[in-house]
């Protein structure tokens, strides 16, 4: 499965329109600040993710020197009012970060995150198998990010986590809020991560071969 998830509002407001397979849904991040609850909906359905604070020693700096991993931003998972997972960022050593998608189902996702050149990338693991791809452009106009989600088959039944998922990244990563400039902005980024070989240049032209890139990046405006 593909998700196509077009930021349509920033600043004021961080909305999103969510193109899947099976239909379209609206994405909203928090207004004023990253913490706000982030929704993804439609006619049928809400999910939802609600921030919670993290027990304080996950704040302690470099926890990470006495085997103990700091888990922040958490955001407890909600389908139709009823609790069904979590999202946190881990950070465990030495330029070694994550996210972490853990559902009650027993399903547990790690996400590693890269940037390069024009481009930022997560890539979506289930153990040691890796299962899906986000792919964001970097180059914008009014700071309106466009996100690519890829998905293997198997996974679609999860597609609406993984959509709330790149909201949550999007929330905490690009959304610029309050800014008072507008046109084309253009960026260029690269990480440091003890786990940038976690992205497989080669993994989306495999699985999804008929995609061209991002050689028609205005069919997303």
């Amino acid at each position: 499965m593909i998700v196509k998830v077009s930021q349509t509002e920033s600043n004021l407001k961080q909305t999103y329109d969510v193109k899947t397979e099976n239909g379209y849904y609206h994405g909203e991040t928090g207004r004023v600040s990253r913490l706000q609850t982030i929704t993804l909906s439609n006619q049928e359905t809400t999910v939802k993710g609600v921030f919670s604070l993290s027990k304080w020693g996950n704040y302690v700096p470099f926890r990470w020197l006495f085997g103990r991993a700091n888990l922040t931003r958490v955001f407890h998972l909600y389908r139709e009012e009823r609790p069904y997972g979590n999202i946190v960022f881990s950070k465990h050593g030495f330029y070694k970060s994550c996210y972490v998608i853990t559902l009650d189902g027993g399903e547990v996702f790690h996400c590693y995150a890269r940037s390069k050149g024009s481009f930022d990338y997560v890539s979506i693991y289930q153990g040691d198998r890796q299962i899906g791809l986000v792919e964001t452009y970097l180059n914008t106009s009014n700071y309106k990010y466009t996100h690519k989600l890829y998905l293997l088959e198997e996974f679609d039944p999860f597609a609406e986590t993984f959509s709330l998922f790149v909201l949550y990244y999007a929330s905490y990563n690009f959304a610029q809020r309050f800014h008072m400039s507008a046109g084309s902005h253009y960026e260029k980024s690269w990480s440091i991560s003890r786990y940038n070989h976690k992205y497989d240049e080669t993994w989306r032209e495999t699985h999804f071969p008929n995609e061209n890139y991002w050689g028609k990046i205005n069919l997303f405006r």
